[in-house]
């Protein structure tokens, strides 16, 4: 009889979807490189694309410098610092920049860290994100955020679109996963079991080679 043999990376990757899912309704604190941040949500999506940042629509980071900047911006757009006005213009604009600067050089001092914690932050804001979600949220019928409030209204939750755009984008995944499975029949599957899959292919192709 075979003995137990561990998937690497398994256990890790279902501790951290636990972790991920059950955070996402606790409201625990989120940071990048120190920095508070509170979770994207679906309005956030939708002003990010319009901001051009390359983590929302269709970027190609060019440098690491490039790179490193488009995490500045994330973290000074889901930070408490001040933004500026809609117009962009008058004291609340000098006081934004102010404050983005001085958040910037702070980011600045290790930007390995930066980019990590980015990386790292964004994985888990898009784990349970619909297939297509995790980028740009444009599509050619209706914005992403259509999307969202679409599938969920055909799952039954009657929430109104201001209250769904401020929901925590980790919760309203979850709820479009559990509406799909509900609603179409789509199977529930979670990026573990991906490792698990890739893993059990590669046994199989090396006993066929032997």
């Amino acid at each position: 009889m075979a003995g137990f043999v561990e998937i690497p990376g398994f256990a890790e990757a279902v501790k951290r979807e636990r972790t991920v899912r059950r955070q996402a309704w606790a409201d625990v604190p989120l940071s990048i490189c120190g920095v508070r941040v509170r979770p994207i949500t679906l309005r956030d999506l939708e002003l990010l694309e319009e901001m051009q940042n390359g983590f929302f629509c269709p970027w190609r980071f060019d440098t690491e410098l490039e790179y490193l900047a488009h995490c500045a911006q994330l973290v000074w757009w889901l930070s408490d610092a001040p933004k500026p006005a809609t117009d962009g213009a008058g004291w609340s604009a000098i006081i934004a920049q102010h404050y983005r600067r001085r958040l910037t050089a702070r980011l600045a001092k290790d930007p390995a860290r930066l980019a990590r914690e980015t990386r790292e932050f964004l994985h888990g804001q898009f784990l349970d994100a619909p297939k297509g979600q995790s980028g740009s949220t444009s599509a050619a019928s209706a914005a992403g955020a259509a999307y969202i409030i679409d599938a969920l209204a055909a799952g039954g939750y009657s929430l109104p679109p201001s209250q769904l755009l401020d929901l925590p984008l980790t919760q309203l995944w979850q709820l479009v996963r559990l509406v799909q499975r509900r609603v179409f029949g789509v199977p529930l599957t979670n990026p573990s079991d991906k490792l698990a899959t890739d893993y059990l292919a590669t046994l199989a192709g090396n006993a066929g080679k032997n």
